[in-house]
């Protein structure tokens, strides 16, 4: 049986991670950061739905910083922890992924980003693998909107929506 709490304490802090690569790839969630951070990006009704976040909750994400869908995504995740304090990341390589994750989720492959949704008891409640539902749904237009990083809201309503269902 995985230890998620052992896990997740041996994940990274977003900041180390976000260091660890090529200047266009810091320089890309630099950018998401941006985005994320002015007044007009997240919606109202998102960022009430984040401030009702109660209880304590660890994002245990898998990433590589080469991947664009880690730069966008692990960064607007972050951003939740930064509004919310209940809400914790930290960030495991793919590798470590495989040898832990893959088995205990009895996962075919470990695409990234992948998040587990972790309780209180640091107990998976979810899942977020790779893009957002609405990508992942959606035709060309999302796909290229999704690229050009006018989604990032869309990854963090699906982590709001997996810690809402676990929470009722």
């Amino acid at each position: 049986m995985i230890d998620y709490r052992e896990l997740f304490s041996a994940g990274a802090k977003f900041d180390a991670f976000a260091k660890t690569g090529l200047a266009g790839e810091i320089a890309a969630v630099k950018e998401a950061r941006t985005k994320l951070a002015s007044e007009e990006y997240l919606s109202s009704e998102l960022q009430e739905r984040i401030k009702q976040i109660s209880g304590a909750w660890y994002l245990l994400t898998a990433a590589e910083l080469w991947c664009p869908d880690c730069q966008r995504n692990v960064t607007a995740m972050q951003f939740i922890s930064e509004l919310q304090p209940n809400v914790s990341q930290a960030i495991i390589s793919k590798s470590r992924a495989e040898r832990t994750l893959l088995p205990a989720l009895a996962l075919d492959k470990v695409r990234i980003p992948f998040t587990v949704v972790l309780n209180a008891n640091f107990e998976p409640v979810g899942t977020f693998v790779e893009r957002p539902e609405k990508v992942v749904k959606g035709g060309e237009a999302e796909l290229q909107a999704y690229r050009e990083g006018t989604l990032l809201d869309e990854t963090i309503s699906d982590i709001l929506a997996i810690i809402e269902k676990a929470s009722v």
